[in-house]
């Protein structure tokens, strides 16, 4: 087929306006790839995220499905020099990891203006990522097989929940941030792996779930009755009629940190950081706020009655307990190998 001189111009302009966003020529016709989680989180960035994107850049938009460990494995096997997309969501243990070996563009308001709104802990260490998805960690219950439900963190190990526990596995984030604020609150510190690890052995047997979604079914079943979950998979139950209810834990709520970062050395860095930007931006938080229940970090977004008995307020979020990941991953190595020796 003959390319018309209008439409040969329409190509051009359109090439240049890609060109004046730094996309190279190579690459303007290809999908631009985002990675995301599988299951629901990818069903609805796709339908209802990842068009709206797609339009704003003029390109076709793909998504990458997978998980942290995965992920990483892949970023080390391509390089610093070689990543396989411009940017990347990972939980903010995994961003840790590799923060300190020339992966990340440093993130300023000059490249991501909504940077600018959000809340002071989403700015992550040396600015090499943002948190654009916050996910509340609270303690939920079934309010039929529980008559006096748990006030925080420590009254998992009260005898009146005795077999009644469900909790996550120590390779998810969830659990070593449990087993982290275990050893600063039975022991020395965040790093007594030692005195975390008994601490657990005492509540054995217990189910260890390697993610929420699989620990959901177990709630609904009622094979257990006390549980970290995050507020979307309480909310989830409630929609379905299961009697359940939650706590914030008295001495603070944990978080889930999905932080977005850009890989300094792709050549569609300059896309990457728009995409960044996107996520940050009032009407994609909004939209994870009300689907997700996810917690908006850009502070200019109001919250609608619907979701405002849950705790995704900028405040409520500011205060929940935060670890330092560098630390974290210092330690773990020791969580794990005690964690599986013993429980």
């Amino acid at each position: 087929m003959k390319l018309s001189r209008r439409n040969f111009l329409q190509a051009s302009a359109g090439a240049s306006a890609l060109a004046a966003l730094g996309v190279p020529a190579f690459a303007q016709n290809n999908p631009f790839i985002v990675n995301m989680f599988g299951g629901r989180w990818e069903n609805d960035w796709r339908q209802h995220v990842i068009p709206k994107f797609a339009e704003q850049i003029g390109r076709p938009v793909e998504l990458d499905i997978g998980l942290g460990t995965s992920w990483i494995a892949n970023f080390r096997a391509a390089g610093p020099q070689n990543p396989p997309f411009a940017s990347v969501m990972l939980n903010e243990r995994y961003t840790a990891m590799i923060r300190n070996e020339g992966y990340f563009e440093e993130l300023t308001p000059e490249k991501v203006p909504n940077m600018a709104d959000l809340i002071e802990p989403a700015k992550l260490k040396g600015h090499t990522g943002l948190t654009g998805m916050l996910a509340p960690l609270i303690l939920a219950y079934r309010t039929d097989l529980v008559t006096e439900p748990p006030r925080g963190w420590a009254d998992l190990w009260h005898e009146r929940f005795r077999g009644q526990l469900g909790l996550y596995k120590i390779t998810n984030s969830a659990g070593v941030m449990m087993a982290l604020w275990a050893g600063e609150h039975f022991g020395s510190g965040r790093d007594d792996a030692e005195t975390a690890v008994a601490k657990f052995k005492e509540l054995s047997p217990f189910p260890q779930i390697g993610y929420s979604s699989q620990l959901t079914p177990l709630m609904m079943q009622g094979q257990v009755a006390v549980a970290p979950l995050d507020v979307g998979e309480v909310k989830a139950m409630q929609d379905q009629g299961v009697p359940v209810d939650y706590v914030i834990p008295e001495e603070g709520m944990l978080v889930f940190d999905h932080s977005f970062s850009v890989f300094a050395h792709h050549p569609d860095k300059a896309l990457g950081l728009e995409y960044v930007n996107f996520v940050l931006s009032p009407e994609i938080q909004l939209w994870m706020a009300e689907n997700w229940l996810i917690a908006p970090t850009n502070k200019t977004v109001k919250l609608p009655e619907s979701v405002a008995k849950w705790p995704l307020s900028a405040d409520q979020v500011t205060q929940a307990i935060r670890f330092d990941w560098d630390d974290a991953n210092a330690v773990s190595g020791k969580l794990n190998d005690l964690w599986e020796r013993t429980i």
